[in-house]
Parts: structure tokens; sequence; C-alpha cells
């Protein structure tokens, strides 16, 4: 058995297949690696632009009792045209309001709208999934949280 061994490892066949295997399998794996970066920047940038639009068309709204129900379905309409974001996306919407960028700044905005808030904090978060391998999720969820800070067009301020 020993003998067979040895003489697996004198063929130049062999000698071939184990360098081809040392070779073969860091680079698959750092093309799936690449792959799944190239795959995060792309979520993360549809993320902003799905955001950015639903955002500004919410903040339209005439009403203020029709934001977040107005931002949630423009949400979910645009998040269901992009391919890698249709499937298995868990998401988090919320909407905060303010009457100030003072208020902003120190974090003290409301999950209620009343008179006199015409500004509002729109948040997107969405739990990242690898497609190719096992990747440090942790990593990836705090970047695919977006906020924008917008102008509610027909709220008054006080």
């Amino acid at each position: 058995m020993l003998k067979a061994i040895f003489y697996f490892f004198r063929q130049k066949r062999a000698a071939t297949a184990i360098e081809f295997s040392l070779v073969f399998i860091p680079f698959f794996s750092s093309v799936l690696f690449v792959a799944e970066m190239c795959r995060v920047v792309y979520i993360s940038s549809t993320i902003d632009l799905i955001l950015a639009e639903s955002a500004h068309l919410a903040s339209l709204t005439t009403t203020p009792e029709n934001y977040e129900k107005y931002f949630k379905a423009e949400i979910n309409k645009r998040m269901s045209r992009w391919p890698l974001l249709s499937s298995n996306f868990n998401t988090v919407l919320k909407i905060n309001y303010c009457s100030s960028i003072s208020q902003v700044i120190d974090g003290q905005c409301a999950p209620t709208v009343g008179a006199g808030m015409p500004l509002a904090l729109y948040h997107v978060e969405t739990d990242y999934q690898p497609l190719f391998f096992i990747f440090p999720t942790s990593i990836m969820n705090g970047e695919l949280s977006r906020t924008v800070l917008l102008v509610q067009e027909f709220q008054d301020a006080d």
C-alpha cells in the first residue's frame, strides 16, 4: 500500500493533478469572493436609488397621514422590479418626523407626524444574505441600511 502511494506521487500526471488542485481552489474562492462583493455593492446602490425615489414621492403627498403608507407602497413596488432584491429580502422601513434641524442632530424625532413637523427621516434597512458562500453577514448588515432627510412639501412649519 505504501509502495502504491509513493508510485502515485512519482507519476507526472499525479503531480499535475496536485498542482492544479492547489491553484484552482484558491483561485475559484477568490472569484466567488469578488462576485459576492460586486453583489453587495450592487444591492447597496440599488437601495440608495430606491430610497431616494420613494422618499421623494412620499414627501410630495398632500395628506400627512399618508406619508408612511405611500412610502411603504413605493418601496415595495420599486424593490420588486430589481432583479437581486425581489427574492427573500427582509426590509425594515421607518419614518421619523422633526420640526427643526436641531431635533434631527439631537436625535429627538418622533415616529408620529404632527402639525409643524416639516422634516422627515426616511430609513430603510435590509438583511444581507450571501449568495455564493459563507460570508460574515454581520459586517454587511450595517452597510445595507440607509437614511435620508427630506422636507415634507405640504407640511407647514409653525
